[in-house]
C-alpha cells in the first residue's frame, strides 16, 4: 500500500538537554548524536527537522515532547517523535512507509519482546500498549486531545533528574487505560524502532534506553567505543556491530561510586558476554 503523504506533510522532533550532573554519558554524548543523525536523515529526504523547544520548568524535559508535537501539528499533518536515545540504523528508508493505514498514533509493534520475556501479547499490551521512545501521530482533533489529557496527567511527574523516568509515557497509557475503545485509533508497525538486544537489519531506529545502570566498563575502553561509533554517524557510515557494548558504554554510571544504579545487565536483558569480555 503506497502513502498518501510527502515528505512536507511530516515533520521530524528530537531534541537533547544534557543534565548537569552528568553521572552517564547517555547524553552528553548519545544524545548530541541522535541530533545530529536525525539532522542528517532529514536533510537527505526533505523533512522538516525540529530540534529546539521549550523546556517546561515544571516537569523532567521528557515532557516537552507534548507541547512541541502540539505546536507542530499547527503546518504538518504529521509528527515523528525520535527520543535522543535512538538513532537511525537505515536511513534509506523514508517515513512514509509508515504511513499507510488511518489510525492516529503508530507505534512500534511490541510482539517479539513480549514473547521473549514470556508475557502474552494480551497482557502485556494491557501493561505496556505503546512506547513512546518513537511514533508517529496524526494531527487530528482525537490526537490534540489525547495529548492535551496526557500533559494533565501531573501524578505522573517526577521532580528528579531532567530526564528522569518515563512520565509522559505513563500518563499516554493511561489515557489508553482510561479509554480502552481508543486502542482502536493505535496502529502497529513493525521495524520502526527495537532495541539493541533484538535488533535486525531494516529496523529503521534502534533505541539505546535506560539510565544510571550499574557501572562495568573501564572509562578508557569506553571512550574507545563512543569515538568509533560518533566517527560512523558524523560520516554516515554504518554504525559498528557492537551495539550492546555501545548501549552498555552510554547508560551505565561513569564509575563504581555512583550513589544511584537503576538497574543491571538482567534488567537490559544482557549477559557479560553481550557488553565485552573484559566485564569487570
Amino acid at each position: 500500500m503506497t502513502s498518501k503523504y510527502s515528505s512536507e506533510d511530516i515533520a521530524v522532533i528530537t531534541y537533547n538537554v544534557v543534565p548537569q550532573s552528568r553521572l552517564m554519558f547517555k547524553y552528553e554524548r548519545l544524545g548530541e548524536m541522535a541530533v545530529e543523525n536525525r539532522r542528517q536523515y532529514c536533510k537527505s529526504h526533505g523533512y522538516n527537522f525540529i530540534d529546539t523547544v521549550e523546556i517546561p520548568n515544571d516537569r523532567p524535559a521528557c515532557w516537552a515532547k507534548i507541547p512541541a508535537i502540539l505546536k507542530a501539528f499547527e503546518t504538518h499533518q504529521w509528527v515523528l517523535w525520535a527520543d535522543s536515545d535512538t538513532l537511525i540504523f537505515d536511513p534509506s528508508r523514508r517515513l512514509e512507509e509508515f504511513l499507510v493505514s488511518d489510525h492516529h498514533l503508530i507505534v512500534q509493534s511490541l510482539d517479539e519482546f513480549f514473547e521473549f520475556i514470556g508475557i502474552a501479547r494480551e497482557a502485556g499490551l494491557t501493561r505496556m500498549p505503546i512506547n513512546t521512545g518513537v511514533f508517529f501521530i496524526q494531527a487530528t482533533d482525537w490526537s490534540r486531545r489525547f495529548l492535551k489529557q496526557a500533559y494533565n496527567q501531573t501524578q505522573f511527574v517526577v521532580n528528579e533528574e531532567v530526564w528522569s523516568g518515563m512520565g509522559e509515557q505513563e500518563a499516554m497509557i493511561e489515557i489508553l487505560r482510561t479509554n480502552p475503545a481508543d486502542l482502536d485509533r493505535v496502529g502497529y508497525v513493525k521495524s520502526l524502532q527495537n532495541n539493541p538486544k533484538f535488533y535486525k537489519p531494516g529496523d529503521m531506529f534502534v533505541h539505546f534506553y535506560g539510565h544510571n545502570a550499574r557501572h562495568h566498563i573501564s572509562l578508557t575502553v569506553c571512550e574507545e567505543v563512543l569515538k568509533r561509533w560518533e566517527e560512523a554517524n558524523a560520516t554516515g557510515a554504518p554504525f559498528p556491530e557492537d551495539l550492546a557494548r555501545f548501549h552498555w558504554c552510554c547508560i551505565q554510571n561513569k564509575t563504581t561510586e555512583m550513589p544511584v544504579v537503576h538497574g543491571d545487565l538482567d534488567r537490559y536483558l544482557y549477559s557479560p558476554a553481550d557488553i565485552g569480555f573484559d566485564y569487570d
